[in-house]
């Protein structure tokens, strides 16, 4: 565990950045903003009036550890960062192994209904001798490689690009992480260290030393987020329409809605998986979009509107 500690604290290190971007007010009145290390910004929150649904609820604050939890249908999340301006949440995903002394652990992460999807920054990533890793979704493989053994390659040199490990980009709109590993004979091999397999998401992608999975059991990985119709239209009813086309943008996925939102109400899908709505303060402005009034002039944008109002008034 000593080894996920470290990794956390160097995720938390690096996303230390983006802290003056999201330093405006970005929870409700009377809402904590931290949970030990990490900032918990609206639409999330840790008590009830603080977040926007159950989905969005922050639990397990522990100040000692510092990383609190989100529950994704039944499977626990450790959060390291959440972010309003990316929609992304940064987590750290539960890794997948077989033949390696223990027990082996196969963990589904399903998002289905869920405002959730797994970002495309993330690699799959597979490592060990001859392991043949497949994601699968909906009883079908939609992606997977192959990890060819070569023992006496230094594994620094060999990088995660065939050998003792593998990694592919995810495919898009991937709601589902559920794992098959075979042997690439077809036998999953005896137990032991050699025979040792892993399978699993990383924003960083692989390593081909497998020594170094031996003390991980979860590695940082980022899920892209946003809100669903019932959510969007519940903030709309708030006062969240009036900010459109001016202070904030609201993009259905890909498509932008911002120029066709002369409704409150958006036409879209409303099946299993609802469109899921990410909405941004646009340029110029700086806060939480999700906050009625909260995109507010960014400093150095207010400063060059005063410069240009003062020439066309001739001072």
């Amino acid at each position: 565990m000593a080894a996920v500690e470290l990794t956390v604290f160097h995720v938390i290190l690096f996303f230390w950045s983006f802290r003056t971007a999201e330093s405006q007010v970005m929870v409700k009145t009377g809402c904590v903003y931290y949970c030990g290390r990490v900032e918990i910004p609206y639409p999330y929150g840790m008590t009830k009036g603080c977040f926007l649904d159950e989905r969005f609820k922050i639990q397990h604050c522990n100040s000692s550890s510092g990383y609190p939890t989100l529950t994704v249908n039944g499977t626990d999340l450790v959060v390291t960062y959440i972010s309003v301006y990316s929609s992304r949440i940064y987590v750290m995903f539960p890794i997948v192994f077989a033949n390696c002394g223990v027990n082996d652990r196969n963990p589904v992460v399903d998002l289905e209904g869920s405002p959730f999807i797994f970002s495309s920054e993330n690699y799959f990533v597979a490592t060990g001798c001859n392991n043949l890793a497949l994601m699968n979704q909906h009883n079908s493989a939609i992606g997977g490689c192959v990890s060819i053994c070569d023992e006496n390659r230094d594994p620094w040199i060999a990088g995660c690009s065939g050998i003792n490990c593998c990694q592919t980009r995810i495919p898009s709109n991937l709601k589902v992480f559920n794992v098959t590993m075979t042997g690439v004979d077809g036998r999953n091999g005896s137990v032991g260290e050699k025979k040792c397999r892993h399978a699993y998401l990383s924003s960083y992608g692989g390593d081909s030393d497998p020594s170094g999975m031996k003390d991980v059991d979860s590695v940082p990985a980022v899920l892209d987020w946003g809100i669903d119709r019932r959510a969007f239209e519940s903030l709309v009813n708030d006062g969240l329409y009036y900010n459109l086309n001016y202070t904030s943008t609201c993009e259905n996925m890909n498509t932008s809605i911002n120029s066709t939102i002369q409704s409150p109400i958006v036409d879209m899908n409303t099946s299993i998986n609802p469109t899921i709505v990410q909405c941004s303060c646009n340029p110029g402005f700086e806060g939480n979009p999700y906050l009625y009034g909260n995109c507010q002039e960014g400093t150095s944008y207010g400063s060059y509107r005063r410069k240009i109002k003062a020439k066309m008034a001739g001072l």
